[in-house]
């Protein structure tokens, strides 16, 4: 300390370079712990690790540290730096860098959790502190009172250490505060901007593994959420965050290799991507719809789907209905699973549909059967602002939303709304007096209970010994969703509604789905089952996805017409096997032969030896990426012109 005041700098000066400095160390610190961690994928790169890593310390203290800077530099001119802006100064930086320990404290479970540094998710949950603190109290109460005790404990160090190095300073001439002024405003964007390139430095800079996780090494956490929240805007997206766009005319060009659809004779120009669907099934009455969404129950939970034997309800009713072995969610969101089934939407760059504006409304199954007459519903146990899902549903066909408020007396209540016996009885009772009334009901029910911190009602199932697992509360927590499905169809069959409804339970998306070591592909197969009185038992062993699901329904129940939507009827044998998924920033292809990834500044593509295994990165010959291209912006391309459009919904009928 004795040094640091003999150099007499201006204040504005020495500590905050001390400060940024502290900074670096902690973010080279937690990054030293994540190459450990990762050492046999990262042994080769240490230097690129290293030296990215700095680029992106520097712009993140750039942009962190750049207001206090100026408001100092700027206040000295008056002479004696003021003491109010001092005292600023030296809260300042003990809060910057508390907040920057903080984020890196939290990534450690994040990445357990998710397989990446904060990003878009960690952002997002911040929205709904009422869920997340409740989450968070409930199933992570260590983790959280370790992170704000270190955090505080941080805090009173930085702070102590802000105040020792602002004692005794005094101010440099106006001239050199005038040279250190012109020197500020000249390096600080060059190092927030991290480059001399026309584009800033971003995430995927740094990229050089196959494994998502190690591309997240070198920059550090702080940097990676601020990035997140510049980038926040839902319905846009730059050119940092996706491979490659396309014109929309390829797009639709290569739809036919998306999916089999029958197109119309006379093809709308404001409706391109509308299909002409054809009911393999025809009954003499109308069919109710009842899609149960079940909460992170991937296929890692069936047994039968190579996952631990934790669903024997689910096991027992595949028996009765139309079972899917190589079912695949689109993405690792319930924004994700809820657009894809709803809607037939496939993931791409932008955030989910159910969070955009359609001031048009979208084709949803919800607005499709509402047009055929249907009374349609949402039935959720927790709270159906989170994620928008309120607004989404009720601005696209559903009449009624039930939600955590209109449970009356439920027997237990978790951190994410009722219990799932709550919900299945809530919704047992819903379906009953619906079907007391002339026309039929399509409802979506969302489930909740299976979801961290996996808090159950106690003593209602018991994991068999034959599980061996280091994490009970999760297996634990996904047999209980299985034993209130068990209970729910056991309470339907009783009910005369049961003989007159097509049942779809589908997952919609894995529990815990992270790229520790590679791209996840198989935390993306999920289960799913249709139950309906026309339906055959079978086991179908095609590779399809979520996105499928609304058109094969309509088959299912009888509708005929030109519908604006992206999957295909599974009813017909000629589909094209494939499964399109989206893990943060990177883009998945995947079909028989191989699994396709873009992401921002690079390629790479896998062939698949089984359903759970991938071979060795290949080169494709040619290089051309156009087809995969293509079906990463259909998403976007769709949204932008509008061609998911109700108004697209032509020469709607029902058993005809």
């Amino acid at each position: 300390m004795d040094i640091i005041k003999r150099l007499k700098l201006n204040c504005s000066i020495l500590p905050i370079l001390v400060f940024i400095l502290l900074s670096i160390i902690i973010f080279t610190f937690f990054r030293a712990g994540l190459v450990i961690w990762k050492y046999s994928d990262c042994a080769g790169n240490l230097g690129h690790i290293f030296f990215y890593g700095l680029r992106y310390d520097i712009s993140i203290n750039c942009s962190m540290f750049a207001p206090i800077f100026l408001i100092s530099i700027l206040s000295a001119f008056a002479g004696k730096t003021p003491k109010a802006i001092v005292t600023l100064q030296k809260y300042y930086l003990a809060v910057i860098l508390a907040v920057q320990f903080f984020v890196e404290l939290s990534t450690i479970p994040f990445i357990l959790e998710y397989g990446v540094r904060p990003n878009r998710l960690y952002i997002e949950y911040l929205i709904y502190p009422k869920e997340v603190i409740s989450m968070l109290l409930n199933g992570h109460i260590l983790e959280s009172v370790l992170c704000v005790v270190l955090t505080a404990a941080g805090f009173y160090f930085f702070l102590k250490f802000s105040k020792k190095l602002h004692e005794n300073y005094t101010n440099v001439s106006r001239k050199l505060n005038g040279l250190i002024l012109l020197i500020t405003l000249i390096a600080v964007p060059l190092g927030l901007r991290g480059t001399l390139t026309h584009k800033p430095l971003n995430p995927a800079n740094a990229s050089f593994s196959n494994t998502p996780l190690v591309n997240t090494i070198p920059p550090n956490s702080s940097f990676t959420a601020f990035y997140a929240t510049r980038h926040m805007k839902v319905d846009v997206v730059e050119g940092s965050q996706i491979y490659a766009f396309d014109k929309a005319e390829n797009v639709l060009k290569n739809l036919k290799y998306l999916s089999a659809r029958v197109l119309p004779d006379n093809i709308d120009e404001k409706c391109p991507i509308n299909q002409v669907i054809t009911p393999t099934y025809k009954q003499d009455k109308r069919r109710n719809v009842v899609i149960i969404l079940e909460e992170s129950l991937g296929a890692r939970y069936v047994e039968s789907l190579g996952g631990d034997a934790v669903s024997p309800n689910l096991e027992k009713l595949k028996s009765e209905g139309w079972w899917f072995e190589r079912m695949y969610a689109t993405g690792h969101r319930s924004v994700r699973g809820i657009e894809a089934v709803t809607a037939s939407f496939p993931p791409g760059p932008l955030a989910s549909q159910v969070k955009l504006d359609h001031p048009d409304g979208l084709t949803t199954i919800a607005n499709v059967y509402s047009k055929l007459g249907y009374t349609t519903s949402f039935i959720y146990g927790g709270e159906s602002h989170f994620d928008n899902m309120r607004t989404y549903f009720f601005n696209n066909g559903v009449n009624e939303i039930i939600e955590q408020k209109d449970f009356d007396n439920p027997e237990y209540v978790a951190s994410w709304g009722v219990s799932d016996e709550d919900l299945f009885k809530k919704a047992n009772e819903f379906f009953v007096r619906k079907s007391k009334g002339t026309e039929p009901f399509c409802s979506l029910v969302f489930t909740s209970t299976f979801h961290d911190p996996f808090d159950i009602p106690q003593n209602k199932v018991k994991l068999p010994e034959s599980v061996k697992t280091n994490d009970p509360k999760r297996l634990t927590a996904a047999m209980y969703a299985d034993y209130a499905l068990g209970k729910f169809f056991e309470m339907a069959k009783k009910e005369e509604y049961f003989k007159d409804t097509v049942f779809v339970v589908i997952a919609d998306h894995d529990s815990r789905v992270r790229g520790l070591d590679a791209f996840p592909f198989t935390n993306f197969s999920i289960p799913a089952l249709i139950i309906s009185p026309d339906i055959t038992p079978s086991s179908d062993k095609r590779i399809v996805s979520q996105i499928d699901i609304f058109p094969t329904l309509l088959s299912l129940t009888g509708v005929s017409g030109e519908i604006p939507i992206v999957g295909q009827d599974l009813t017909k044998d000629n589909i094209i096997e494939r499964a399109i998924i989206a893990y943060n920033e990177t883009f998945g292809y995947y079909n028989t032969h191989t699994l396709t990834l873009l992401e921002p500044g690079r390629v790479v593509e896998y062939p698949v030896l089984d359903k759970n295994r991938l071979g060795e990165p290949v080169q494709r010959e040619g290089n051309d990426y156009s087809r995969e291209i293509s079906y990463l912006n259909t998403a976007l391309t769709i949204f932008e012109k509008n061609y998911g459009s109700l108004k697209c919904v032509k020469n709607l009928s029902q058993n005809n």
